[in-house]
């Protein structure tokens, strides 16, 4: 039965938990208007400067923080507005008070217009002068910030207050037909968009329908914000958007039912209480397409897209476009050593870079970047099959092969498509009762409807869908590929097990396999034939260089942060930005790269992170650890300090960073070698003035033994510095392994162990490494 808009809001008012936990909220901030109105005035009077004007409104707000205001996209934006925008001219001050001055529930269309085009030149003006976009306030904030002022000047008249979840609440009720979607409105992937007068106009007269359909909304001047933040929280994640994946890899009938032009898939819909509302499955017409090879995406919206990829995962934009142009060639393997992303970036290439310029409707989600970006369209695109492969892998989990299956009481055998048919059928519309018939003439090309590998939960339609081997070499490969070798080496069909014996299934020009290879364990296990690594490109996946410390910080950080954000409220994650109350704002910049800006350069966490850092960059010397990693190991390190509220450098790195550490990397530095291990040592427990004399004595003793020698400064010869540039070169390598004293260069030395910095005790570290030396009998 079809969900109406009185059933939802039945329901909403039903849920007495959330009616209590509101009601109160709303109690507490009408009694907290006359204050922040106060303020405001006296800002608008020129009774307070834009300092103290910012000051005192957040003294005012977190006394009784109640408007979720102190965090991104109010607070932090005037504090950027005051410090950054405020720097070299009054210009935004004085308009910030121009725009104030009157507002009200009438005039708050016209302001959020006339701020959000005095924000778009603010932020080429701050570009010009070289600000980041750390430090632009967003234009895409004004309506949130004029509309809760709007609301503290004029709380009798109840203006609209833009919180996102109104935004996304609203967006929600369009999309599920339970509000009529209104002619102009601007709907975004997630949520509606306010960026003009006329846009404002518009969702009020939504606002004005819905109190007019349903009057008994209206229990207090919070009604439509409560309502759409529930419609977020209860609803929407189930509206009928998700499609359950229909699995290929089924039990074969006998006779398969005819799709012809259809696909059947299974819909979720909203349980209502008192099963008002029934769950009934769905049928989709299939969108048929051409069988095209795999084309290119054109320049400058390639680049574009790159920077999104690096948004998620840093990689060199270099080493993207290396293996963009090897799927266009082909079948790729992804090496490197654990942590560098190589999953991710399997998951997010085929999705990322063959998306287009979108017309009008079916966008996905881009970056907030304030029009300065088109929206862009999966329909070009690829998802992607996940698959880990293990030790027991055989023909029969990539292809096919007969399975037992239970039937009243008796065990029969049917024939199961495996992970490869299953994902190339992914692809095609078949038009035959049997699979036998599969051919050219039978199977038609058709997009593929299913959740999005970048926004999770989210329905998307792609052009196609590739198959994803998860550590590749884990597998005897080459058994359980059996006859797709030969379909990989250039044929078009791939021979497929049936009950009735076998059938060709045709592979589409445009379908790619995307393996991922760990270097580490190479020795340890199944080797792959040389037949098959002809038929793939082989991509290494390096860890960032120190060339990419700035970037790397930032994504780590961000990611991090973003991770634990549930555990603090003073943490405010949004889309690409982040916001930590006191110490950093972190936002993506256009190039795709996050940019920190620190709000005291000198804070205990700054310099516990510095430290941090600076330990990992050392480690890596020995040990290629990936981001990954730095993730892990920081956001450990997080969540110890903020809970246990550490507030200066020694506690921060003493016990936060100490235990993160041993729980995150101490481990995997058991299989270094045991000189590498002692240097590591040395680095702990010297005095950076004494590092250099007990390093050389180190190399020393290695000279009596060449390999070890050699090993020791290939090592050092692997780390770039911040021109991209190895420490070390190949001639001083073999000039220095000649010497009967091996000797580093002074400055190289000191750049590499970063020894003009202190050294902070690790005591719980130390004594790990310790254990290690003594394993190894050093």
């Amino acid at each position: 039965m079809e969900v109406t808009l009185p059933d939802i809001v039945q329901a909403y008012l039903e849920d007495q938990e959330f009616q209590q936990r509101w009601s109160s909220l709303a109690t507490k901030r009408d009694a907290s208007i006359p204050k922040l109105q106060d303020v405001t005035l006296r800002f608008v009077r020129a009774e307070l400067a834009m300092k103290a004007f910012c000051s005192q409104l957040e003294k005012t707000l977190r006394s009784d923080e109640d408007w979720g205001a102190t965090s991104f996209g109010f607070m932090m934006e005037l504090n950027k507005l005051n410090k950054y925008h405020n720097e070299t001219s009054s210009l935004a001050e004085e308009h910030l008070r121009e725009t104030l001055h009157g507002l009200n529930k009438a005039t708050l269309g016209d302001r959020i217009e006339e701020f959000y085009d005095f924000l778009l030149k603010e932020r080429e003006r701050l570009r010009h002068e070289g600000k980041s976009g750390a430090m632009i306030v967003s234009a895409s904030r004004s309506p949130f910030i004029l509309s809760l002022f709007a609301f503290w000047l004029d709380p009798e008249k109840q203006p609209i207050i833009y919180y996102d979840s109104l935004r996304k609440g609203l967006h929600t009720l369009i999309k599920a037909g339970t509000v009529p979607e209104s002619p102009g409105l601007t709907l975004g992937p997630t949520a509606i968009e306010i960026r003009t007068a006329a846009d404002h106009r518009t969702v009020e007269a939504i606002v004005t329908a819905i109190s007019q359909q349903v009057p008994q909304l209206h229990m207090h001047r919070y009604w439509i914000e409560f309502f759409c933040l529930w419609v977020t929280k209860s609803f929407a994640a189930s509206l009928p958007v998700l499609v359950k994946e229909v699995d290929d890899s089924a039990i074969l009938a006998t006779k398969p039912t005819k799709t012809a032009v259809q696909e059947s898939t299974q819909t979720y819909n909203w349980s209502l209480p008192q099963s008002r509302a029934t769950a009934s499955p769905s049928r989709e017409i299939a969108q048929l397409i051409d069988p095209e090879p795999l084309k290119p995406t054109p320049e400058p919206l390639l680049t574009h897209l790159i920077h999104e990829v690096q948004r998620h995962i840093l990689i060199d934009e270099a080493v993207i476009r290396h293996l963009y142009y090897a799927l266009l060639d082909g079948h790729v393997i992804l090496t490197g050593p654990p942590g560098t992303g190589k999953t991710e970036l399997a998951r997010l290439i085929p999705e990322i870079l063959w998306q287009s310029e979108a017309k009008e409707a079916d966008t996905v989600h881009a970056p907030e970047n304030d029009g300065a970006f088109p929206s862009f369209t999966t329909e070009t695109a690829y998802t992607t099959r996940l698959v880990t492969a293990t030790d027991d892998w055989s023909t029969r989990t990539l292809i096919s092969g007969i399975v037992p299956q239970s039937k009243d009481g008796a065990v029969i055998y049917k024939v199961q498509f495996g992970h490869l048919t299953s994902t190339i059928l992914k692809n095609w519309s078949f038009q035959g009762d049997r699979p036998e018939e599969w051919s050219t003439l039978t199977l038609q090309r058709t997009r593929v409807t299913t959740t999005s590998g970048i926004e999770r939960g989210m329905a998307r339609t792609f052009r196609g869908q590739w198959l994803v081997i998860d550590e590749f070499n884990r597998a005897p490969i080459d058994l359980a590929l059996g006859d797709a070798l030969t379909a990989l080496g250039g044929h078009d069909v791939l021979r497929v097990a049936i009950e009735s014996g076998s059938a060709e299934l045709p592979i589409p020009q445009d379908f790619r396999i995307i393996g991922t290879l760990n270097s580490f364990d190479r020795n340890y296990l199944n080797q792959i034939s040389e037949a098959l690594k002809r038929r793939f490109s082989f991509i290494e996946i390096p860890p960032p260089t120190r060339a990419h410390r700035a970037a790397e910080q930032g994504i780590v950080l961000y990611k991090a942060l973003k991770k634990i954000s549930h555990l603090s409220n003073s943490i405010e994650s949004h889309e690409s930005s982040l916001y930590w109350s006191g110490v950093v704002t972190i936002s993506a910049e256009p190039s795709g790269h996050y940019s920190m800006l620190w709000d005291d350069e000198a804070s205990a966490f700054r310099e516990a992170f510095d430290m941090a850092w600076r330990t990992f960059e050392i480690i890596r010397i020995y040990r290629q650890l990936g981001t990954a990693q730095a993730i892990s190991l920081l956001r450990q390190m997080l969540i110890a300090g903020i809970l246990q509220g550490h507030t200066t450098q020694e506690t921060w790195i003493e016990h936060a960073l100490d235990t993160a550490l041993c729980s995150t990397i101490a481990d995997q530095l058991q299989v270094l070698l045991p000189d590498e291990i002692e240097s590591l040592f040395l680095y702990l427990t010297t005095d950076p003035a004494a590092f250099s004399a007990a390093y050389h004595q180190l190399l020393a003793r290695l000279a009596s033994t060449p390999q070890r020698l050699y090993a020791q400064l290939l090592a050092l010869a692997s780390v770039h510095d911040e021109e991209n540039h190895p420490y070390l070169s190949d001639a001083q390598i073999d000039r220095i392994a000649a010497l009967d004293q091996p000797e580093i260069p002074a400055a190289a030395l000191t750049d590499l162990f970063h020894l003009n910095y202190p050294i902070s005790p690790l005591p719980q570290f130390t004594r790990r490494l310790r254990t290690f030396k003594a394993e190894r009998g050093l």
